[in-house]
């Protein structure tokens, strides 16, 4: 087992004891510096004891850089994915989740599966940089360049660090007395795109006393089109979840004034098989996934900068300073969102219009073969748009290239952190720091407002528009009809129904559809004060040691609107201006056709604490630890006090028992106890898996959520072998979490199945004041498809129960030639078990294990029973190899199940298609195969290393799931096998 030994304090730990029911490091860290060695001095993630290297014992998995050489880990996300121990991750593009929407550019780590908020992350021992206002830390911001290495305490560890450490803590460290230049680069080839790459450069320099560092690096990630995969590309009667009954071609009603009176006729637009949709009459199933990515276009930036001092023999300084940024500048949505309402209020059918008097009405009715207006059937009094989307296969007029609405996502970050050491006698340490970070991030998504639509339909359309007269004076008509474009730009077909000159101006179209989203930002001041030591009382194995501390942490966080647009406090209602609904049931569905709208909010919330802790030595093989917190959020969130103790026994030279126990909580950040609310965007089971709006309000009376964990292990540890296994388990009370939208539409969908695949709505159900429907009435022939928006709230839920096994080993074989060492990682996943949900005292969830299943509607999203990997690795002279493999179990989609248990077959009821379809029911597993050859020059004049990688050897896809992208992103690769090359030079 490595032992280390730190310099400077790498603080806030969980408690050396939480080590002793953590894995063992494996990794060798073979760059920790000498003066650091020498000094002496422990303070490793876990504890804020501070012992000689002979005393302390790893509480963490140790990963060093040059294990993540080996490796082949060039982003944080890559090193994150790996770990058997967690749960789905942000990371990877996923807009269709909606736990990962609004998210595009962040990185989380989600250690258990049990949230990512639920996870610490520090960088050198204190508070990581948070994404603002959401509680997770961003780690897409770490500067991988810099590191020393990383060590993960898979163990609740709140008794000491306080909130956000309940699942355990991440702790990366950066290098100590770095000196000279290192410059590293590497390129990803990616088929389909035009691939991934980054650069570092990294320099310190020692000044007598002082070392001072700094290095910055920059990484990219190339759009990688969902056409570019096959696996993306099911079909309508394979996988209907990417498909839309709303597109352009869509299905209008065309209502002559005849000597008879009114007489509507139902006319479907043309083209929908011809570009790319499958009709079911009378409407055209629109897939909107060809136009989506499954990585966007991403810039990473990064900038570090390190000082390390002593002042005097008894007083060292430290200060690190970090900016970073993620730009995604164009990201890919679908060319137009479905209407889930329109100026008249809420519902898509039939939800707009079109003049008669609109130019293109009369190059469709020729099209259709219906007579003009004033021909035999009487002249055109009215247009409706039935089912219909603005723009669908023949893409979006301001993107000639793929025809994508167009986003943008910008992160951009800033963190200071500076502290003193005193030795204030031979055993005493006083350490005082404070940390200060702020996060912003722009974001929106390309939203149309509907009363705009309106007026563009009826000829007054533009930003020039001036008067009352259609088409004149500055006014456009909007063309809603499949004729307005040459093509589906994005699968490269020509569109055999295209009219020339009925093409729709870029200009209106920019007036029509606006960024919808918002300027978030946080900060937080975080100060520190520890003392730490012996205590001059001996016990049997040794001195009794100790440390005190407090902390302090206060967090301010803001949102506002980019635009007047989405501002709810100017724009409540469903018609732009309006605001007649104030007041209302409908107050606040915004005037977007389908993005929600914001509110302009401010919140701060204030943390003290106090903590100890104690270790005693009881024999010279017997340790206990034991540690207490008290946190104070004030109201309305109140205090808690957290104690924890665990046991290390060395029964044997080569075999260590450990174990611990102790309560852990999380308070609710400020924006859950907010009283405004966020809408998502979810598909939901109630209406055949459209994509509907979900209003998540905050909630005051939210009480923190607590934990209690326990676990008991086992080292063994002889020659060059290596073997531990640790049991673990959380029981959580409380815990905060929002009610399940999908679970509530479908509490209310109940009736007989229709003919457009949903359920009849019972009007009576208790949930349906939750429930916003087409019209804003509940009828006896509304379905789950009428559904147009879900509220909910944070909520402390129902208790949970989650407990597994790790697994680790190694063995080393000294082979004459070199090194070979063989090791394996995994995690047994035995139960994750959650109580009856209750909302309103309605039953909308019954228990579940959600162990095994993809859990794509509940918490806590896909959940294998086994994730592991093993690997072979060869050192020998200046060449390292490793071979690895990556495997996760696949799981079974929860949604094919019914209340009794019982298997639904078909699972997934498709309308149109009698067969239904059980497409990624079972999802299956997925193994990753990984090459990785690195190889150090013979050179003199510097360090000079190349790598070489085939990842993802076999081209393995990830596993099938009934999602809109046809696989879950957290069972797998969605990249498929890639090549890469680097180079690290060191002087």
């Amino acid at each position: 087992m490595t032992r280390l030994t730190l310099r400077h304090s790498c603080a806030l730990g969980a408690l050396a004891i939480a080590a002793l029911s953590a894995a063992p490091a494996f990794a060798q860290d073979e760059g920790v510096d000498a003066a650091a060695q020498e000094d002496n001095r422990i303070v490793v993630t876990g504890s804020y004891i501070r012992g000689t290297p002979e005393d302390a014992a790893l509480p963490v998995d140790v990963l060093s850089t040059e294990e993540l050489q080996n490796k082949g880990i060039t982003s944080p996300l890559e090193l994150i994915k790996e770990l058997p121990s967690v749960g789905s991750v942000l990371g990877d593009t996923n807009q269709f989740s909606t736990a990962a929407q609004g998210f595009q550019g962040n990185g989380s780590i989600n250690l258990r599966g049990l949230g990512q908020t639920r996870t610490l992350v520090l960088l050198n021992g204190k508070r990581m940089i948070q994404a603002p206002g959401d509680g997770f830390t961003d780690t897409n911001f770490i500067p991988l360049f810099a590191l020393q290495r990383v060590e993960i305490l898979k163990d609740g560890a709140a008794a000491t660090y306080g909130s956000d450490a309940i699942a355990g803590v991440a702790n990366f460290i950066t290098r100590t007395n770095f000196d000279g230049v290192e410059v590293a680069g590497d390129w990803t080839f990616i088929d389909g795109s035009d691939g991934n790459y980054s650069i570092s450069g990294l320099i310190g320099k020692n000044f007598g006393d002082v070392n001072v560092m700094i290095g910055a690096g920059w990484q990219h990630r190339s759009e990688l089109a969902t056409t570019a995969r096959d696996y993306t590309s099911q079909t309508y009667d394979v996988n209907a979840s990417g498909y839309s009954a709303l597109a352009t071609p869509g299905l209008f009603a065309v209502t002559y004034l005849g000597a008879g009176g009114l007489n509507t006729v139902f006319a479907p637009d043309q083209g929908c098989n011809e570009l790319g949709g499958f009709y079911t009459a009378p409407v055209c199933r629109f897939t909107y996934i060809p136009f989506d990515n499954i990585t966007e276009d991403e810039d990473r930036y990064q900038v570090y900068a390190q000082v390390e001092a002593d002042l005097s023999d008894t007083v060292r300084w430290h200060a690190g300073a970090l900016w970073a940024k993620t730009d995604l500048e164009s990201l890919n949505y679908s060319p137009a969102f479905p209407p889930t309402q329109g100026p008249n209020g809420s519902g898509f059918v039939s939800a707009f219009t079109t003049s008669p008097a609109n130019p293109a009405v009369a190059a469709f009715l020729a099209q259709q073969g219906l007579p003009p207006s004033g021909g035999v059937n009487g002249p055109v009094v009215r247009v409706t748009n039935v089912y219909y989307r603005p723009f669908g296969f023949i893409g979006n007029p301001l993107d000639p290239e793929r025809g994508s609405g167009t986003g943008l996502a910008k992160n951009n970050a800033w963190r200071v952190s500076t502290g003193l050491e005193f030795d204030l006698s031979e055993n005493l340490v006083l350490n005082v720091d404070g940390t200060y970070w702020r996060s912003a991030r722009t974001a929106y998504a390309p939203g149309i407002v509907g009363s705009r639509l309106q007026a563009a339909l009826n000829g007054l359309g533009g930003a020039n528009c001036t008067g009352t007269t259609p088409g004149a004076n500055g006014c456009q008509f909007f063309n809603p009809f499949v004729l307005a474009g040459p093509s589906n730009p994005t699968l490269g077909i020509t569109n055999p129904y295209y009219v020339p000159g009925f093409e729709n101006d870029p200009e209106l179209v920019s007036w029509l559809q606006i960024p919808n989203g918002t300027f978030q930002r946080e900060e937080q001041w975080v100060g520190d004060i520890v003392l730490s030591g012996g205590t001059g009382w001996e016990l049997g194995g040794g001195e009794v040691a100790f440390a005190l501390g407090a902390q302090f942490r206060k967090n301010n966080f803001m949102s506002r609107p980019l635009r007047d647009e989405s501002n709810l406090d100017i724009n409540p209602c469903f018609i732009e201006g309006d605001l007649s609904c104030v007041g209302t049931a409908t107050e606040g569905v915004g005037p977007f056709i389908f993005l929600g709208g914001t509110r302009p909010v401010s919140l701060d919330q204030s943390v003290y604490a106090l903590f100890g802790e104690v270790q005693l030595p009881i024999l010279d093989n017997l340790e206990l630890t034991a540690a207490v917190r008290f946190e104070d959020y004030g109201s309305p969130i109140g205090s808690t006090i957290n104690p924890k103790a665990a046991v290390r026994f060395e029964a044997t030279d080569w075999l260590t028992l450990r174990g611990s126990i102790g309560t852990t909580f999380r308070g609710p950040l400020a924006s859950n106890v907010d009283s405004n609310f966020v809408t998502a965007l979810q598909g939901l089971t109630a209406a055949g898996g459209n994509y509907k709006s979900v209003d998540i309000y905050g909630n005051p009376n939210l009480d923190p959520e607590t934990a209690l964990t326990y676990n008991l292990g086992f080292i063994v540890e002889t020659g060059g072998f290596t073997f531990s296994a640790d049991y673990w388990t959380y029981d959580f009370k409380d815990q905060i979490v929002i009610t399940p939208a999908d679970a509530i539409a479908s509490s209310v969908a109940t009736g007989a199945l229709t003919a457009n695949g949903t359920q009849l709505i019972d009007c009576n159900a208790a949930l349906i004041g939750l429930i916003t429907l087409s019209g804003n009435a509940c009828t006896a022939t509304s379905t789950g498809l009428d559904i147009a928006r879900v509220r909910t709230q944070f909520v402390n839920g129902p208790d949970v129960k989650v407990r597994g096994i790790d697994f680790a080993t190694n063995y080393d074989i000294e082979a004459g030639f070199g090194v070979i060492s063989i090791g394996a990682n995994a995690t047994w996943n035995l139960a994750y078990k959650t109580d009856d949900f209750f909302v309103n005292d309605v039953l909308v969830s019954s228990a579940y294990d959600a162990v095994g299943f993809g859990n794509y509607f509940r918490d806590p999203g896909t959940l294998p029973e086994w994730r592991a990997n093993g690997y072979v690795n060869l050192r020998t002279g200046g060449l390292n190899a490793r071979y690895s493999i990556n495997y996760i179990d696949g799981v079974t989609d929860e949604r094919c199940f019914d209340a009794s248990g019982a298997r639904i077959d078909p699972c997934f009821t498709i309308a149109g298609v009698p067969a239904g379809s059980n497409y990624g029911v079972e999802s299956g597993s997925y193994t990753q195969h990984d090459l990785v050859l690195n190889y150090t020059l013979p050179v003199q004049f510097a360090e000079v290393q190349l790598t070489a990688a085939v990842l993802n050897i076999f081209d393995e896809e990830p596993a099938q799931a009934y999602l809109p992208l046809g696989y879950n992103p957290f069972i797998g690769n969605g990249i498929g096998r890639n090549f890469r090359l680097g180079l690290r030079t060191r002087f």
